[in-house]
């Protein structure tokens, strides 16, 4: 697992790039790959539930302390992330082997450029993993969750992929593991 937006081909290279953006781990293993984002809003609730909320439709509305200008809600920015992660890893394999930053994108560029990242065998994930207390009266958190899921995949239907979205009580410890 690398965490993405910290490699020195992110910072120095696509992060050139206007409004550019990745996700925060990308993981590979021999049959998967997963694109990753942690977005722990556990004692800031309030200020993101206008995030929980798809299509921005609560942005405008929802009383918030933050600067919400330029923001999205949580279903198209993790949308975008992936995209532009996915992107930035094609443009990586571009330079080939002409830049020395590129040892620590090799692997995940070797998954999305073989053969068998297409095969239906291999798996491709992107996982929005959400910390914080948004249930309310009407909805749960899982209702929230799921709502979110949907439209993440909605965005993401133009690449073959498996959508979730977690909390520590819910992901699947076959995909990844949390260390402390």
């Amino acid at each position: 697992m690398i965490k993405f937006d910290d490699t020195k081909f992110y910072r120095d290279y696509f992060n050139k790039l206007p409004e550019a953006k990745g996700v925060d781990f990308i993981s590979v293993a021999k049959d998967k790959i997963a694109f990753i984002e942690v977005k722990n809003c556990t004692g800031d609730e309030g200020n993101n539930r206008w995030r929980i909320v798809p299509d921005n439709r609560k942005r405008d509305t929802t009383r918030t302390s933050v600067n919400v200008e330029g923001r999205d809600s949580l279903d198209i920015e993790m949308a975008q992330k992936t995209a532009m992660t996915v992107a930035a890893l094609v443009g990586a394999k571009s330079f080939g082997n002409t830049k020395e930053c590129l040892n620590e994108l090799k692997e995940y560029i070797q998954f999305l450029s073989g053969d068998s990242f297409s095969n239906d065998s291999k798996k491709k994930y992107v996982i929005l993993f959400l910390e914080g207390d948004f249930g309310t009266k009407t909805r749960t958190k899982k209702m929230i969750m799921k709502e979110l899921q949907d439209s993440i995949n909605k965005k993401l239907r133009w690449i073959n992929c498996r959508v979730s979205v977690v909390d520590s009580d819910t992901y699947d410890p076959r995909i990844f593991q949390i260390v402390s």
